[in-house]
């Protein structure tokens, strides 16, 4: 099942921009994730949302200052707000003039595909971040058949090089799906024509305390005997529902 409302506002968008009411402001690019190097050695990278698309932007080291990287939008050379590209690159010339190359590469994509439901990255409206690529999200009116009218939480690869670790963690939840050890999983996310993250139920709970021990011992061992190794236990990533659930 493929949900969602962003063809209609890319539609909208289009028109806009063919009659040149309010492109300005529709195009006007904002910054919803970013990857930036402090020590200025590597390349800093940018997930820009432009209209009703996501592009994204690497700037190359020594190009801006520190200051410049965590806020580069005002001095961005102009970019071209079209769809024909995926990827701007920024750099500076050994004189010191700023160059773009653009390029329209394909991404990788979540394969693990094993839920019915898809949505659109722009059907989820942010409340809260709560790591680099996990957030509390709100389903837009379009969803609510299917996913309610309470808060979710939504999980991203931000960036190519995070699709590998959302792949495995789509695995496994397909693995716990009805087990008890996890929060519900809700559906995929896709970004464009590409699958970059999943939605899960958002749970009511707390994180587990020393007197939670042997709850916590005894779900790590469900979770051993399915064939799963966490790798970093602890007890901030252990919640305990309302209900004596243990995730």
């Amino acid at each position: 099942m493929l949900l969602g409302i962003a063809a209609k506002r890319q539609k909208l968008l289009l028109a806009n921009m063919s009659s040149g009411e309010g492109t300005s402001e529709l195009l006007q690019p904002k910054i919803i994730s970013m990857e930036v190097d402090d020590e200025d050695s590597y390349e800093s990278e940018y997930r820009l949302q432009i209209g009703t698309q996501v592009k994204y932007l690497i700037i190359n080291p020594r190009t801006y200052d520190r200051d410049t990287l965590s806020f580069p939008l005002a001095s961005l050379p102009p970019l071209q707000y079209d769809a024909t590209w995926t990827v701007a690159h920024i750099s500076r010339s050994p004189s010191g003039t700023l160059r773009t190359s653009f390029s329209n590469c394909k991404f990788a994509s979540i394969k693990s595909l094993w839920h019915p439901t898809t949505i659109d990255y722009f059907d989820l409206v942010k409340t809260e971040q709560l790591t680099a690529a996990a957030y509390e999200a709100m389903p837009s009116p379009a969803l609510a058949p299917t996913l309610g009218t309470s808060p979710i939480i939504a999980k991203i690869a931000r960036f190519e090089w995070e699709i590998p670790r959302l792949e495995q963690e789509t695995r496994i939840y397909r693995l716990l799906s009805g087990s008890g050890l996890a929060p519900r999983f809700l559906g995929h996310i896709r970004e464009g024509d590409r699958v970059i993250g999943f939605v899960l139920e958002k749970v009511a709970g707390r994180a587990a305390g020393v007197e939670d021990l042997e709850a916590c011992r005894e779900v790590l061992g469900r979770l051993h005997g399915m064939g799963v190794v966490h790798g970093d236990v602890n007890r901030l990533i252990s919640l305990l529902g309302r209900g004596g659930e243990d995730y």
